[in-house]
């Protein structure tokens, strides 16, 4: 079993980030392209919010931002 690792985000910042366009966006963040195709949800983390394309997009309406609840998982 690999020992555990520490996050290097907290859980709490991560974002629900939705395409509510008709078209598929490319993403330019900090850590490389991402695809977000047209109706697609993904999740970032909060600092994808810093990123100037993003934060363009969110104003424009082409892309919608929520915070990402998390559902704790029962023990098997």
């Amino acid at each position: 079993m690999a020992p555990k690792q520490p996050y290097t985000w907290n859980p709490s910042d991560v974002i629900e980030v939705t395409n509510v366009s008709g078209e598929n966006i490319l993403l330019e963040l900090d850590s490389g392209r991402l695809r977000l195709d047209a109706g697609r949800t993904l999740r970032l983390t909060e600092c994808a919010l810093h990123v100037p394309q993003v934060t363009a997009l969110v104003n424009t309406g082409q892309i919608k931002m929520q915070p990402f609840k998390w559902k704790r998982r029962r023990p098997a």
